[in-house]
């Protein structure tokens, strides 16, 4: 039996070691928490790192929502895994609030599931600290030096099927511009998760319209 190993030629070892590469870096970005990873792509309208949208479903069918609870589900090599269990669960309901806030803006929320129904499933997957100490001086913000931020993964699916209909992933810094939040420890993860609620809101209004 002739053995393989004569016919990996250099080339073909470097290119398996940039895919098995790749698969590692997707995993390390990734925390699992979703279902699947393999359709999201680069967000077109700029709200979330990766974005999808599955093109078989008619997303303005669904009018009701139930929000499972959002929780805290690290991804490898996660920032904040050292961070006080109680103050990553308040940063988790601070989360909750906002996204129920948003969704009884335009929807009703409902604790069943049933036909036009949507579940929707987020977790924080990295939260990093702020350094209040480098936030003191104006050029010390604008450098960029102690910023926090926060990462988070969010699907919503069928209440009934499971299926996905929008799946997204997102991690940013806060604001330099911040000043408030740059002297409190979470205060750029909050800061943060103020603009994934702004984002959503726009989300809402590119596929149902403005209110």
């Amino acid at each position: 039996m002739v053995s393989i190993r004569k016919f990996v030629t250099p080339v073909m070892a470097v290119a398996m070691l940039g895919a098995l590469s790749a698969a590692a870096y997707a995993q390390s970005q990734f925390s699992g928490f979703l279902r699947d990873y393999s359709n999201l792509k680069d967000d077109p309208m700029g709200l979330a790192q990766y974005y999808y949208q599955n093109p078989d479903k008619d997303v303005k069918t669904y009018t009701k929502f139930v929000v499972d609870p959002i929780v805290v589900h690290f991804k490898p090599n996660a920032k904040g895994t050292s961070i006080d269990a109680a103050k990553l669960g308040e940063v988790a309901s601070y989360m909750q609030n906002k996204v129920i806030g948003i969704l009884s803006q335009r929807f009703e929320v409902v604790d069943r599931s049933g036909p036009g129904v949507a579940r929707l499933r987020a977790a924080i997957t990295s939260v990093e600290q702020t350094e209040p100490v480098l936030n003191i001086h104006p050029l010390m913000r604008l450098s960029g030096m102690g910023l926090g931020g926060a990462a988070m993964e969010a699907e919503m699916v069928d209440s009934v099927s499971g299926e996905t209909i929008i799946a997204a992933a997102d991690e940013r810094a806060g604001n330099r511009m911040g000043i408030t939040a740059g002297f409190e420890s979470l205060g750029h993860a909050y800061q943060v998760i103020d603009r994934w609620g702004e984002n959503l809101e726009k989300r809402i209004d590119a596929i149902y319209g403005p209110k």
